[in-house]
């Protein structure tokens, strides 16, 4: 937004330059033995001063506002917001399902499988555990 209004009073800047050159031209007259550039303003090449001159702001500005858009200014997030990726978001955090600790990063479950077996008469009954990892979520 900054860059916008610096570029629009730049050109209100130039066009008002432009204008008052336009002005003195025509007040000189055809008829006045006035050269194409105007009464009073000097000539170089054909080209009016003031267009010189305008041009010359012209490219300043233009410059300022390249050298803006290239700055590399810190960004403060308000409190309870983080950067990333050059916005600033709500901060989160990691959290696993259930109860399942966080480890490193990485959560850590665990489940029981139940195994029945049998031959004949007898069956026999054993628990697993099965530990597992999967990626947190952000909330």
């Amino acid at each position: 937004m900054k860059k916008l209004s610096v570029l629009m009073a730049a050109m209100l800047v130039v066009s008002g330059a432009a204008m008052a050159q336009g002005e003195e031209t025509g007040a000189a007259g055809a008829g006045s033995g006035a050269s194409a550039a105007g009464a009073g303003l000097g000539a170089i090449g054909g080209i009016a001063t003031g267009t010189i001159v305008a041009g010359a702001i012209a490219a300043g500005v233009l410059a300022a506002v390249v050298s803006n858009n290239r700055s590399e200014s810190p960004v403060d997030c308000p409190t309870g917001q983080t950067l990333v990726n050059g916005t600033c978001q709500a901060n989160q955090t990691l959290q696993c399902e259930g109860s399942d600790p966080l480890v490193g990063g990485v959560c850590t479950g665990t489940t029981s499988t139940v195994t029945v077996s049998g031959t004949g008469t007898a069956t026999a009954t054993v628990t697993v555990p099965v530990t597992f990892t999967y990626a947190p979520t952000l909330r």
